[in-house]
């Protein structure tokens, strides 16, 4: 079945993006003036488009290198994975998607493109397409919703378009804030505010492991059980 292998893909991002956290700290050492919701006076994490922005962050150069390389062993990881399943070409689409949408935001990066100039949000949001701290998000999802066509599987086609949502979401808002309006108030421990943006990669990074998780346990049932019906899908 499918699962047994795209389950290894989700763990495999999830891995990676939570590998990234300690990368998501802003600078807010010596900051003078704390706001009453916990942000730093100056630090802006709500505006869409520039919320993970690099300036924002402390190590931004080492955010970029980081993505550089997970983003190119993950390519090479999920091709061996599957070349060993001996199923190369169902993984060829979410490739050849993760080089062209990291190539597109490298590229836009280096031109210093400012997006889609327009009042609408969803315009206003292209900008996210240059290079930031949500990128590995776009790219991610763009890599599951191919993976899922290459596969021809309902199920993660169902999990991408979840995850896509969810890695807009915490691209454009605050996810704490987000929380709030909603009624749930959550605060983070005190001295962990600089690691603020991090929560903006953790969520997504949990979905994809719980998501590993239940694929993990469905492709061990399903081989489990040894039904035709599954020998026949491969």
């Amino acid at each position: 079945m499918a699962v047994r292998r795209y389950w290894y893909v989700l763990a495999l991002f999830g891995v990676l993006i939570g590998c990234s956290l300690p990368l998501y700290r802003v600078r807010v050492a010596g900051c003078r003036q704390v706001v009453p919701d916990g942000f730093c006076a100056g630090v802006a994490f709500r505006a869409p488009g520039g919320l993970l922005g690099p300036h924002e962050l402390a190590r931004p150069g080492w955010l970029a290198v980081y993505w550089a390389v997970a983003g190119l062993l993950a390519c090479w990881l999920v091709l061996r994975r599957y070349r060993r399943a001996g199923r190369p070409v169902r993984v060829l689409p979410a490739v050849v998607g993760m080089v062209l949408a990291g190539g597109a935001a490298a590229v836009l990066t280096v031109i210093g493109w400012q997006g889609i100039r327009h009042p609408s949000a969803w315009a206003a949001s292209a900008h996210l397409l240059v290079f930031n701290g949500a990128t590995p998000l776009l790219v991610g999802a763009v890599a599951l919703l191919l993976l899922a066509v290459g596969e021809r599987s309902w199920v993660l086609l169902l999990f991408a378009l979840g995850f896509a949502a969810i890695g807009y979401g915490c691209a454009t808002y605050d996810p704490l804030y987000l929380a709030e309006r909603l009624g749930w108030v959550v605060e983070l421990p005190e001295g962990m505010v600089e690691f603020r943006p991090a929560v903006h990669l953790a969520i997504p990074a949990v979905v994809l492991l719980l998501g590993a998780l239940a694929a993990g346990l469905t492709g061990r049932f399903t081989r489990g059980t040894g039904g035709r019906h599954a020998r026949e899908e491969e």
